[in-house]
């Protein structure tokens, strides 16, 4: 069971840095972040709700199971953070964040527009990223094995060096989207044809 926690005796932060917090399973509710660091900050199962993150950066924190209820997150940058199993869609749209070196395995983005995301280096293992708008999104060298893309707009989306991704051209949009050598090959496996 969450409870509130005392840390945040304010409602507005601005430029401030915020080390090494230990807050699992803590709740925080209306708390806005304007331009905050966070490094190795640990979130687990931490409950935020209606708060807002505007140009902060979260650094080597953990943030497995967080839970996101109408948060508004601007420009937000995740660097070489645990976060698995989020559920984005709980969050406020539009979404803007942008990962970098991060575990997002087992997380769900289902349905959002996020043109132009940044998810790059990334280990992105079971993903559900069914009906996301991504185009124009750069998910080079990450690894997207058992994540599934299902009517996702992968248009103009760079996976250059990404590996383990299983993508369907016939069930999704991916003009104009880059791939590499050998991994590539594995966009012809919705096909019944045999390669010799």
């Amino acid at each position: 069971m969450t409870q509130p926690v005392s840390v945040f005796t304010e409602k507005y932060y601005e430029d401030t840095a915020f080390t090494s917090l230990s807050l699992p399973d803590a709740s925080l509710t209306d708390i806005e972040f304007f331009r905050c660091r966070f490094d190795s900050c640990q979130f687990l199962r931490t409950v935020f709700c209606r708060c807002r993150f505007e140009a902060c950066v979260f650094q080597k924190c953990d943030l497995s199971l967080l839970q996101v209820t109408d948060c508004r997150f601007v420009d937000a940058k995740f660097v070489k953070s645990k976060m698995l199993g989020i559920d984005w869609t709980r969050a406020a749209k539009p979404l803007a964040i942008a990962l970098h070196g991060c575990n997002v395995s087992h997380s769900v983005f289902v349905e959002l527009h996020l043109p132009k995301l940044e998810m790059t280096e990334c280990v992105a293992r079971e993903v559900d990223f069914t009906g996301v708008h991504l185009t124009k999104a750069n998910l080079s060298r990450t690894d997207f094995l058992g994540s599934r893309f299902i009517h996702t707009d992968l248009s103009c989306a760079d996976f250059s060096q990404a590996v383990n991704y299983s993508i369907d051209p016939t069930v999704n949009r991916v003009k104009k989207a880059v791939f590499t050598l050998p991994e590539a090959m594995s966009l012809l496996s919705a096909f019944d044809i045999i390669l010799q």
